[in-house]
């Protein structure tokens, strides 16, 4: 008893003073910004989205998913590739060599590009950028696996924060906010809890990737808000849609039932419900697009980093969504090239 007291009162104690797990070490912040940018580079990552000749493409639901992709390409007059591949099967490997503009397998770019973050709330830290050592003014919204902040060239920093979902005007009841933290916070109690609790539909998660589904209108909006704002000369979002725990209903509401268990899901239903988060994206996509002030003035990547993982093959985990819309684009083009690494590169070096 005195040596189960003596550990309480000592955990208890530490975590007192402990900062490392206060929500304010989440990363956001704005600088002031003087000069206004008449034209801006948008980049738009979305996590594990598969490309137009994917597994997931193969299926009836897939092929429909590519009509309405072309139909979006199309009509933002964006150039789109039917079948393009990333290098790597996994996110930080790919986007630290996309960043870098490594066009080749290897190891030696993630190595010298990212480290592991002592930040609790961040698993990688990016410390070498290429691309953001292009631009002057750059903005970016990210989720708490990759911090690209770190560069001086980072004026404005949103990292999702299931803590203050005020920064970007989303709502959550106050039971599922205060489960979802306390589980963040990596009590073994507060995980069981809150797995308990989601399973049985008493509360949504807010936390990673769950929360940035169930609020992907809202992060986009804020993202809409910076681009709207010409402060910027670049505008670098990556977010965990349509990752898996899949979620989306037809409807693209995303509902615990469906994000319950997903582990037990067959191959064909894994497929059928990424097709449906696909579509989700779509819509996602076109209202977006759609609000974008002169959207000519801006050149604009819709990519993802690799594909949906669903099984070990190169149609299923490197098999991307690629397209991209230059300034004052009037049309809209089917292009063939296979190394999204090596495109990125080009087109950034145009």
């Amino acid at each position: 008893l005195k040596i189960l007291i003596a550990t309480t009162l000592t955990l208890m104690t530490f975590n007192l003073f402990d900062i490392s797990k206060n929500h304010k070490e989440i990363y956001y912040f704005e600088k002031d910004t003087l000069e206004k940018f008449e034209r801006s580079t948008v980049i738009l990552i979305f996590d594990e989205m598969s490309g137009l000749n994917s597994l997931a493409s193969k299926s009836h639901e897939g092929n429909q998913v590519n009509i309405n992709f072309i139909k979006l390409f199309n009509k933002f007059n964006f150039n789109y590739y039917p079948d393009i591949f990333s290098i790597y099967d996994n996110t930080v490997s790919s986007l630290s060599s996309l960043i870098n503009f490594n066009t080749k397998l290897d190891t030696e770019t993630r190595d010298e590009s990212t480290i592991a973050s002592k930040n609790y709330f961040t698993e990688y830290d990016v410390n070498q950028n290429k691309l953001f050592d292009k631009y002057q003014s750059i903005s970016v919204i990210q989720n708490m696996h990759i911090n690209f902040c770190n560069n001086i060239n980072v004026k404005s920093c949103y990292q999702y924060n299931p803590f203050n979902l005020d920064i970007i005007n989303a709502k959550s009841n106050n039971f599922s906010k205060i489960i979802s933290i306390w589980s963040l916070n990596g009590s073994i109690s507060a995980k069981f809890f809150w797995r308990l609790l989601k399973q049985i539909n008493l509360i949504d998660s807010n936390l990673e990737p769950e929360g940035e589904k169930r609020f992907i209108n809202e992060i986009m909006n804020y993202s809409l808000e910076n681009i709207n704002s010409k402060k910027y000369d670049l505008i670098f979002l990556h977010v965990l849609v349509p990752h898996i725990p899949y979620g989306f209903n037809e409807e693209c509401d995303y509902k615990n039932e469906i994000s319950n268990l997903n582990i037990y899901l067959s191959i064909e239903d894994k497929i059928k419900q990424h097709n449906i988060e696909r579509n989700c994206v779509i819509n996602i996509l076109d209202q977006f697009l759609e609000k974008i002030n002169h959207i000519e003035n801006h050149k604009i990547f819709i990519l993802s980093d690799h594909g949906s993982r669903i099984i070990k093959d190169k149609k299923s985990s490197l098999s991307t969504i690629f397209a991209f819309k230059k300034f004052d684009s009037k049309t809209s083009n089917k292009l063939y090239k296979i190394n999204m690494h090596e495109e990125f590169k080009n087109l950034n070096d145009e």
